[in-house]
């Protein structure tokens, strides 16, 4: 926004997701079973009557996204979740159903349809939209956009998956255990996963999003480079080994980081999914298959929806807690045992190789002894 000459504190996002923000604006409307659609509209009850009141709001930015920006290859497609792709339509129709609240607060709702995974068509959705609103050009408007990605590519890469590598390496160094967040963007809200993460945070655990793991060459090649000299996919970031249906994208990459946690020795997985989800519900057993054939831990929080059982979590994170320390206990001695096997393997081969060098040393010798000795044997004959 910047590159609009837009002032970040002109920027007002609305509040963090709680039980009191979805229980003042949930009232207005209902969209479908899945709790972070419905989220929705007490999100924009927030901004119009809470963060307006404070401040004159002058447009509030909605976007339906169709489609989002992808590092797998060889997909079907890197659709969104249609329910959340029309949620922003159906927060506006809650407003403006039964009278327009926007037009009596002298708020402006733009619910643009972008595309993320096209730039030239993302560039040309958000000049039709804005271009009246903040009077700009269309060399402006790119301009913008092109920054928008280098700032997207930034945090992706530098920021979130450079520091989880930081926290991996030292998983490694350390030999410890790291949770992986399998779950949608809207899962990594506290509101929406009910703290889960952060009950296994205060217990000492890393915890990483599922975007957050690094894809840098070096480590996924190491992790998939074997079934690509197979020919069993044709990239580290291929999952048409195990997702055919691969169009959409949040399903495409909980199925490929479920591959990743499965050969990663450091990581176990936590799958999140919220009540009655569409995309999540044929790859359920997907995801749980990848990772325990490779007897790597599995756990889940399913169905999460409005209602926060705080006593059955705390539970259910205690009991997963006494299991991964145990896990990591055995873990480790398996890999001192195995390290003790390989060292003592070592041992024997090596004086295999020196009890044969020197069997190979004294027949070289003898041979030699022989080969001087015929001469001279050769020689007292003939005199």
């Amino acid at each position: 926004m910047p590159a609009l000459g837009l002032q970040p504190e002109n920027l007002i996002w609305s509040d963090f997701t709680s039980e009191q923000l979805y229980k003042e604006g949930c009232k207005r409307g209902s969209i479908d079973p899945c709790f972070p659609s419905k989220v929705g509209i007490p999100h924009v009850h927030n901004l119009v009557y809470v963060h307006h009141a404070k401040k004159k709001l002058d447009v509030i930015f909605f976007p339906m996204i169709d489609s989002l920006t992808t590092d797998l290859k060889y997909t079907l497609g890197s659709r969104a979740c249609p329910t959340v792709t029309a949620t922003p339509a159906a927060a506006k129709a809650a407003f403006t159903k039964e009278g327009d609240v926007f037009a009596e607060k002298g708020v402006r709702f733009m619910d643009t349809l972008v595309n993320l995974d096209d730039p030239p068509l993302l560039k040309r959705q958000l000049f039709d939209e804005w271009q009246d609103v903040l009077g700009l050009s269309e060399e402006e408007n790119n301009r913008a956009v092109d920054e928008g990605y280098k700032c997207l590519d930034y945090f992706l890469n530098v920021i979130q998956r450079g520091t989880a590598r930081e926290v991996l390496n030292r998983l490694e160094r350390e030999d410890k255990l790291g949770i992986v967040l399998l779950g949608r963007p809207y899962h990594n809200d506290p509101g929406i996963n009910h703290e889960i993460l952060e009950e296994f945070q205060k217990l000492g655990y890393a915890v990483f999003a599922q975007d957050s793991l690094p894809i840098d060459d070096d480590i996924v090649w190491r992790l998939f480079g074997e079934e690509v000299q197979r020919g069993e996919i044709r990239h580290p970031l291929d999952v048409q080994d195990v997702w055919k249906n691969s169009y959409s994208e949040n399903t495409s990459r909980k199925v490929w980081m479920a591959k990743y946690i499965a050969r990663h020795p450091n990581l176990v997985a936590l799958e999140l999914s919220s009540f009655k989800c569409g995309h999540d519900a044929p790859i359920y057993t997907v995801v749980e298959e990848i990772v325990e054939h490779s007897g790597t831990p599995y756990f889940c929080f399913k169905d999460i929806d409005e209602n926060k059982p705080t006593g059955s979590i705390r539970i259910r994170v205690e009991t997963i807690n006494y299991f991964l320390k145990r896990y990591s206990e055995d873990v480790i001695k398996k890999r001192q045992r195995t390290a003790a096997d390989m060292e003592a393997q070592l041992a024997a081969y090596e004086q295999r190789l020196r009890e044969q060098l020197l069997r190979e040393q004294e027949f070289a010798e003898t041979t030699w002894a022989l080969q001087k000795e015929g001469p001279n044997r050769r020689n007292r004959a003939a005199s």
